[in-house]
């Protein structure tokens, strides 16, 4: 056996303690229970009867996940596009010379410290006694707003680490090629737009994907925050699997809809993922 191959068995040994937990709280739970997406089982009952792809075929003739989608969509688009465009211009004017720069960074990153449903109960005492006196309805309250109301939550408790993301990308861009850009006469716009925008693409890649995936499958900040209402309004596709699973007792069909909802999600993963990183450029 040579040198490098005893080395990297050192290495694979180290990893067997955190692929055996991988294996036995993830890998085997997701195998097992993949059959239940073809059986009509209730969640409780210790007998069901197979049904082939019905419940498949009943999730894409199924309406009532049709507010859902559009729910999930609206929220992890908007989060992803405010989230994004917040923490890169919180990074830019970090990356700066500034007094208490350290200060500012500890506020901005202090929210994600805080749990979902912490941050769910405080924000819900914000809108419902502060903002009512000032508007008269509470952001969560109505059918228009909820959404708009939990994004504004989400964007709080998550601005940090895309924040540090970018800073970091932001650090190793190189800055002979702003000087040289400087004395070639190009403008801030021109600077942030062929500099700065293609040297971030890693930056991109991994604040983009992962705020979106995400977002796209929120769960425990919608139910602490409205629990899916009001009326269904605020109810995601993640929301949706979980009252099939427990409230409606149908947890073949919410099985179903969990492995549909998760190739989806793998897909725009991997789609985001490649996008960004045919986009890098080297420094």
């Amino acid at each position: 056996m040579s040198k490098k191959f005893k080395r990297n068995m050192e290495y694979f040994v180290f990893l067997i303690p955190s692929l055996i937990l991988f294996g036995f709280c993830v890998v085997y739970p997701f195998l097992s229970g993949m059959h239940l997406a073809f059986t009509d089982w209730n969640g409780i009952a210790p007998d069901y009867n197979y049904t082939g792809f019905d419940n498949f075929i009943r999730l894409f003739q199924d309406k009532q996940v049709l507010t859902p989608i559009k729910n999930t969509l609206f929220y992890g688009v908007g989060v992803t596009i405010l989230n994004n465009i917040l923490s890169l211009s919180l990074a830019m004017a970090l990356s700066k010379k500034m007094k208490g720069k350290a200060f500012f960074k500890t506020i901005f990153f202090i929210p994600m410290s805080i749990s979902v449903v912490l941050a769910s109960f405080v924000w819900r005492y914000i809108f419902s006694n502060m903002l009512n006196e000032i508007t008269g309805q509470s952001l969560l309250g109505a059918k228009s707003t909820v959404l708009i109301g939990i994004i504004i939550i989400s964007i709080w408790n998550n601005l940090g680490s895309n924040t540090m993301i970018y800073l970091a990308g932001l650090a190793g861009i190189p800055k002979d090629y702003e000087e040289a850009a400087m004395i070639d006469g190009a403008g801030m716009f021109q600077r942030f737009r062929y500099i700065t925008i293609p040297m971030l693409m890693p930056s991109f890649s991994i604040c983009i994907t992962l705020t979106l995936t995400s977002s796209l499958r929120e769960f425990g900040l919608v139910l602490a925050a409205t629990g899916g209402g009001p009326a269904g309004s605020s109810e995601t596709f993640a929301l949706l699997i979980y009252n099939y699973m427990f409230k409606y007792s149908k947890a073949g069909y919410a099985q179903a809809i969990s492995l549909v909802f998760m190739a989806v999600l793998v897909v725009i993963g991997v789609a985001l993922n490649r996008y960004f990183r045919n986009r890098e450029v080297e420094a």
